[in-house]
């Protein structure tokens, strides 16, 4: 089972072209100033690895985006969900994780869930967000965290898309009861989210 807290079908704030995004529940990182608080605490649904694929092969999408919450603490079930998924269609895959990528190869060498899911990722977003590294560059949390082709797909694609951006964007949605925020916010707009989720807890 995969422990996630959002999903939604389409965007264009989180990778290249169409993209579906899933946020897992859980994380084991605490970094002072995450955004990110819900996706470790908050509440969560579980579905298959199967089910999540279903639900990726219903959307319009051409890539999917992982993030969370930390990915890589259900590396197995997300490897399981990616492999359903392209043996249907040729999906591109972003992953956004606190861990750096070199960690993250020693940890294959002995879990076998971390090796198939780093094989199933294009594009890897590594590294912990540092709060005083946090310069408002696009995509990305703060600047110590590297995006790192993985295969071929993303790759000519990096300076453009990921270099050369207008800066950060972000998106409010309404999903059922609650709002989500989409995108990576700048320094400003994460104070303004934290404030109106301040107030909303304080008139519930």
């Amino acid at each position: 089972m995969i422990r996630y807290s959002e999903k939604i079908d389409s965007t264009k704030l989180l990778g290249p072209g169409e993209r579906a995004v899933l946020w897992v529940h859980g994380c084991c990182f605490d970094c002072p100033g995450c955004i990110a608080w819900n996706f470790r605490y908050g509440t969560f649904r579980e579905e298959t690895a199967e089910k999540l694929a279903e639900w990726v092969l219903s959307t319009s999408a051409t890539g999917i985006t992982i993030s969370g919450g930390e990915p890589m603490l259900q590396a197995a079930e997300l490897a399981r969900m990616l492999e359903v998924v392209r043996e249907k269609m040729d999906i591109g895959v972003i992953v956004y994780t606190g861990y750096v990528y070199e960690t993250l190869l020693e940890k294959a060498g002995e879990e076998e869930g971390i090796r198939d899911f780093l094989r199933q990722i294009d594009l890897l977003i590594d590294g912990p967000y540092l709060e005083k590294q946090n310069n408002n560059e696009p995509f990305r949390g703060s600047f110590n965290q590297r995006i790192l082709p993985l295969t071929e797909r993303y790759k000519d694609l990096i300076e453009g898309y990921y270099h050369q951006s207008k800066g950060r964007q972000i998106e409010v949605r309404l999903q059922g009861d609650k709002t989500l925020m989409v995108g990576i916010p700048s320094k400003d707009q994460a104070a303004i989210w934290q404030r109106i989720k301040d107030l909303g807890s304080k008139q519930t």
